[in-house]
């Protein structure tokens, strides 16, 4: 059959791709960052299907389905009668996963928790720093000041330098270099 001008339109040979670099970059292996998913990964099989035999989930939609209003109303309208509740739970056909230890460690390490340490931006750093230095306590002064680039109020400066104490690695190393005296 034969195609219209709309149709063979679209197949023209676009310069701007490069179709060698494409097929390298599909057949290049996906890297994935948790050791336990990379080791446990079979090549093999498809996404899905790996994803299913380490008990993880590819489509949430798919592995728990949510229940249309419509078809609970109706439920709800034929057991009233009854005086039963309606079970809304997801169909329960799902093949065992086969490597169930990738998602253990997963729970495991989602489980634990993070101890992470405030850390200010350099710049904040040195905003503060400058701010303590010139004013000292002074936070309508440094409110005034001309560097004061934020134009931040005295209470927000305030509220900066209290965050700036409150991280002692970084507030430790301001006074240190504060106590040493300068060589000259």
């Amino acid at each position: 059959m034969a195609k219209n001008k709309k149709q063979r339109g679209r197949q023209k040979f676009d310069y701007a791709k490069d179709r060698k670099k494409q097929w390298k970059k599909s057949k290049k292996k996906v890297k994935i960052g948790h050791r336990g998913v990379e080791a446990a990964w079979d090549d093999r099989k498809s996404v899905s299907q790996n994803l299913r035999d380490m008990g993880l989930s590819h489509d949430v939609n798919k592995t728990i389905p949510l229940p249309k209003t419509r078809d609970m109303m109706a439920k709800v309208y034929q057991d009233k009668d009854e005086g039963m509740e309606v079970d809304v739970s997801p169909p329960g056909k799902s093949k065992k996963a086969k490597k169930l230890h990738v998602m253990k460690q997963l729970e495991q390490e989602a489980n634990t928790p993070q101890e992470g340490t405030p850390r200010l931006s350099t710049e904040m750093v040195r905003y503060c720093t400058y701010m303590m230095d010139k004013h000292g306590e002074d936070y309508v002064g440094m409110a005034r000041d001309v560097k004061n680039y934020y134009q931040d109020t005295p209470k927000q400066i305030h509220r900066k330098i209290m965050r700036f104490k409150s991280i002692p690695d970084q507030y430790q190393e301001y006074l240190k270099q504060k106590e040493m005296p300068m060589s000259s």
